[in-house]
């Protein structure tokens, strides 16, 4: 109980440090807004000329709008410091949280949380109300499905950071890692959903796609959100993001005890 009590309170200390910065609480809401206008744009564009008759995906002109906008929120909202442990190693600071009586990993997920709390609350909210006025598109009106998109959310949300954690442990091996987190940022760019659906790809991508732990951040919680699953298929995608939890989650642990065994600080 009393190490539940410190993560929240590492929650609450990260979501205040972001309400410092309150003018790029407006620009993000700005930047958002704009981002959701180039891809409904972009889709509208595409669905109102002749070459989407040839697209083969089960999303009409109403659908894809959607999922542009929720997904686009969805990215915004799980917003987070991926840095935070590179530069604690980087400084040596890490050294210091090692002999804290907390769950490192934990602390980082906790801090991690508050940010994306932050940007759901400040970002994510304001962008919805603001995209249901202006691109016609509705919330769901079914309780089940807030139900089923809550888990899946959460569940891409944990993915998401695990990922995350796992690029920044290299940084115990490496003196630079940017090169990895430039590979780690295409690929969620690529393969997350967030900009193109993963209906999009060719047949001969799928296996490889569907192999990867980054559709399964953005793609599948947007999805179930606008009701592009059947329910066979939430249930199945859902059970998959807990098997991939579990992999990263043991990934992450077994590469922290060695990264413990590593440790050397850069600079003394």
């Amino acid at each position: 109980m009393n190490n539940l009590k410190v993560y929240i309170k590492f929650i609450s200390k990260s979501f205040q440090k972001e309400l410092a910065y309150r003018i790029e609480f407006f620009m993000g809401i700005l930047n958002g807004l704009l981002f959701i206008f180039i891809f409904t744009s972009l889709w509208k564009a595409i669905y109102s000329s002749p070459v989407s008759a040839s697209l083969g995906s089960s999303f009409n002109s109403h659908s894809i709008i959607a999922y542009a906008v929720f997904a686009m929120i969805l990215k915004i909202s799980f917003t987070m410091d991926d840095e935070l442990t590179i530069q604690r190693v980087r400084t040596g600071d890490i050294a210091m949280l090692l002999i804290k009586p907390f769950n490192y990993f934990f602390m980082n997920l906790s801090e991690c949380i508050g940010q994306s709390l932050f940007h759901f609350l400040a970002r994510g909210i304001p962008l919805i109300v603001l995209s249901l006025a202006i691109f016609n598109i509705n919330l769901p009106s079914k309780v089940e499905i807030y139900l089923l998109f809550l888990p899946s959310a959460l569940l891409g949300y944990t993915i998401y950071f695990i990922i995350n954690f796992i690029i920044s442990l290299l940084s115990f091996w490496f003196i630079e890692v940017f090169s990895f987190q430039l590979m780690k940022y295409g690929m969620i760019i690529l393969f997350s959903g967030g900009m193109l659906p993963i209906d999009f790809f060719p047949d001969a991508m799928q296996p490889l796609i569907n192999f990867l732990p980054f559709k399964y951040t953005l793609y599948v919680p947007t999805s179930i959100f606008i009701g592009h699953f059947s329910k066979e298929m939430i249930l199945s995608q859902t059970f998959i993001q807990i098997i991939w939890v579990i992999a990263l989650y043991i990934t992450s642990v077994i590469m922290w005890k060695a990264a413990e065994k590593k440790l050397v600080i850069q600079g003394g």
